[in-house]
């Protein structure tokens, strides 16, 4: 695979199949990648646009040399599970989280780290669409190995957060954050001894580990509610 000398311009010789994931009731930038293809005048290469649900049996019919996961249209534990999905069927897949949106950084991080490799972020491709193709290519040519275990921590410890009720929610933020048990309890309105079992409740919930000899509980449970909120979608939590 090799890329030609002019700014822009990908040689697509080998890429022949593109898979585009999103949810069909919330069209988002999967038609845009799509139509550049096709202005970029690529017959060769076959971009195939399809809802969640339907997953498996096009890994099984298209064998698509990357996958697109619409973080735009797809709420982010779907397109985490999507790609989890993807890896458990085909271990070697290139997968490519897609969106327009300024996601935070953690979101960013936190999707590419859960596959731990061969996964990448697209970011804002309608305010780039000259890098687009070459970022898909990029991301084709970097094949890497892939480690299993970071995927099923990530699924587990998202699963952790509807459990939450909204004031453990902000006051597990606010902890996360630095925050004291004083400040917690002025900014939630509640005492500083309210904080403390809320804290404690929510750990049980967060299935955070005591404190031991070489460990803190409350660095524990900060660590791990940062980390189940990374795929969270944020108008499941009030």
């Amino acid at each position: 695979m090799t890329i030609n000398e002019s700014p822009g311009k990908v040689s697509l010789k080998t890429l022949q199949r593109i898979l585009i994931i999103e949810n069909s009731y919330r069209v988002g930038i999967g038609l845009f990648i799509a139509k550049l293809f096709r202005n970029e005048n690529f017959p060769s290469v076959n971009v195939l646009i399809i809802d969640s649900d339907e997953v498996i049996d096009s890994l099984a019919s298209f064998n698509p040399d990357v996958v697109i996961l619409d973080v735009d249209s797809l709420r982010h534990f779907i397109a985490l599970n999507s790609s989890i999905t993807i890896r458990s069927i085909k271990p070697e897949q290139v997968i490519i989280f897609a969106s327009d949106r300024p996601n935070p950084t953690l979101v960013k991080e936190g999707m590419v780290a859960a596959l731990w490799s061969r996964a990448y972020w697209l970011n804002q491709p309608s305010s780039n669409p000259s890098q687009v193709l070459p970022e898909i290519m990029r991301a084709f040519l970097g094949r890497k190995s892939l480690n299993h275990d970071v995927l099923e921590a990530a699924v587990t410890e998202t699963n952790h957060v509807g459990r939450l009720s909204p004031q453990q929610h902000r006051v597990m933020r606010l902890m996360s954050a630095g925050a004291s048990n004083g400040k917690i309890a002025k900014e939630c309105g509640i005492t500083p001894k309210a904080v403390e079992r809320t804290i404690s409740a929510a750990s049980k919930l967060l299935k955070v580990d005591p404190s031991s000899q070489d460990t803190n509980h409350r660095v524990n449970a900060a660590n791990m509610y940062r980390r189940s909120m990374l795929f969270a979608d944020p108008d499941e939590l009030d």
